[in-house]
């Protein structure tokens, strides 16, 4: 396992969700709360960056107050309720990606819309509800997406098993397009990303590069690693995001976050 120099003035730590920080049964492990806690008496901010819905993410993590949070794979960055960034597709990108998952009913697909309000959905089957009820806790299900009236800062599309290639590649649109889980597929303006978040947030508190930790697993994190010394690929992270990190982590199913953290705290205190 790699290690934080005990003498790094560690200012931020911002954490991927799935495959990350969440344990092997998609649980925030226990022992977060205390460490966190160890974190944030230190002056650490502690950062949520996900794919997930804002709300979604504040109810994870509601114990711990107003904290920062980067969510939709970056296309927002909330301070409590206090918005520090987003970035808002074109209502014409918009149709046309409705438009051509409608066109792929052989991939099981269904978009899910995330507004500024609330995510909006067509599909209301238990399945599909099933599949999205971990990333989105606030969701409207609509008769035609067409019709939603909200600012959408990010779309997604979830989608059968082994599918997600093959959901990429049929989405030519004038947008970012990336595969950020087993069934997950995103897009967002070009040049929008969890990195480009990071850096406002960044830029907001007052904390340089060097004063920062990361931790991902997927393809979808790899600018946000870019924007930290300390950039930590798990164990189990896809090949492109072990090659791109500094450094490593144990797995998350054995806890690897709480690993590096917990051998930072204890050595640093020691100084």
């Amino acid at each position: 396992m790699h290690q934080i120099d005990p003498q790094a003035d560690i200012k931020l730590v911002a954490v991927d969700m799935d495959g990350t920080f969440l344990d092997g049964n998609g649980q925030i492990p226990e022992a977060s709360w205390a460490l966190i806690a160890q974190l944030q008496e230190r002056g650490i901010a502690f950062v949520p960056a996900s794919g997930r819905q804002f709300e979604t993410l504040r109810t994870q993590f509601d114990r711990l107050g107003d904290i920062p949070i980067i969510a939709e794979n970056g296309t927002v960055v909330m301070d409590g309720d206090r918005e520090l960034y987003s970035n808002v597709i074109d209502p014409s990108a918009v149709a046309m990606m409705v438009d051509t998952v409608r066109k792929q009913a052989a991939l099981d697909a269904g978009v899910v819309l995330c507004g500024r309000r609330t995510a909006y959905v067509e599909r209301s089957d238990e399945s599909f509800a099933r599949a999205i009820a971990p990333y989105y806790r606030a969701v409207q299900v609509v008769e035609d997406l067409h019709q939603v009236d909200d600012d959408i800062i990010k779309m997604a599309v979830n989608v059968g098993t082994g599918k997600v290639q093959e959901m990429a590649g049929a989405l030519r649109l004038p947008l970012q397009v990336v595969v950020s889980g087993s069934h997950w597929v995103d897009a967002m303006n070009h040049g929008v990303h969890k990195g480009l978040a990071l850096e406002r947030l960044q830029e907001a508190l007052s904390i340089s590069p060097k004063q920062t930790v990361v931790f991902g697993d997927y393809p979808n994190d790899l600018e946000m690693l870019g924007r930290a010394h300390y950039s930590f690929a798990m164990a189990n992270a896809h090949p492109l995001v072990a090659e791109a990190a500094n450094f490593t982590a144990p797995a998350n199913t054995e806890h690897g976050v709480l690993q590096v953290l917990s051998a930072y705290l204890g050595s640093s205190a020691r100084r």
